[in-house]
């Protein structure tokens, strides 16, 4: 069997972008990469509006293909592990509120540490060049200012409304919680990691834990209580387990 590329060429099939390749082969054959990329194995003989023509004749299917292959794809990457408590940066990228954005660190005259957050992208200044644990350092520091502000914004909205009063926050890093309440003091304490997760979580963990300083336990008339404030906190629970910042 010769498989020797004898020539190649591309096609394009409205918008489907086709690998064709020539060869001293029998019959033709088409196939779709992982990756997307489609090559079509003609025999040398075929011409090209016959290729052209048995291509027409697959659209349907090729895009069926296409479909499924992405669907795939995406389902994969939302059942990636994550472990609770890692921090979700992998040195390109940092999530903010549900989405993926760019991490760009750029060298700067603006105070060492600051960052901007823009509508498609995170810029992190710096001073002196940043080995791996200083980005690592920097993305943390970043996502506890985000739930650290909008924490103390929901807290204030929501004591109102419940008719109680906590007395300070403070958020770190959590590998077990999201959130917790000392119902003695009224202080409260925020996951940092909620800064990755859509905000609805952070909302409904900040319902949670003032729900506390009326019911220290999690007994029915605490649930009662959520329910009152936030009636759809049962889907906000979901959403904070199923969500995976990967």
């Amino acid at each position: 069997m010769n498989s020797r590329i004898i020539r190649e060429t591309a096609l394009n099939l409205h918008g489907l972008k086709i690998k064709l390749w020539f060869k001293l082969v029998k019959n033709i054959t088409l196939r779709i990469k992982e990756d997307g990329s489609i090559f079509l194995t003609a025999p040398i003989g075929m011409s090209l509006s016959e290729v052209q023509q048995f291509l027409e004749s697959r659209e349907q299917w090729l895009r069926q293909q296409l479909q499924r292959m992405l669907q795939a794809q995406s389902q994969q990457k939302q059942e990636q592990k994550y472990s609770m408590g890692e921090l979700p940066f992998d040195g390109q990228h940092v999530w903010l509120w549900g989405k993926r954005l760019p991490a760009h660190f750029l060298l700067s005259g603006k105070k060492h540490g600051t960052y901007e957050v823009q509508a498609n992208a995170v810029n992190f200044y710096y001073r002196s060049e940043l080995n791996n644990e200083a980005k690592c350092a920097f993305v943390e520091f970043f996502y506890k200012q985000e739930v650290s502000g909008k924490g103390e914004q929901l807290l204030q909205a929501w004591e109102k409304k419940m008719g109680v009063h906590h007395t300070g926050l403070k958020v770190h890093r959590m590998k077990t919680r999201w959130g917790s309440c000392n119902v003695r003091t009224g202080g409260i304490n925020l996951n940092t990691l909620l800064a990755c997760w859509p905000q609805e979580c952070l909302e409904y963990i900040v319902v949670h834990e003032l729900a506390h300083l009326h019911e220290a336990n999690h007994s029915p008339r605490f649930h009662a209580i959520v329910e009152r404030y936030l009636p759809e906190w049962r889907e906000r629970k979901k959403l904070l387990v199923a969500f995976k910042p990967v």
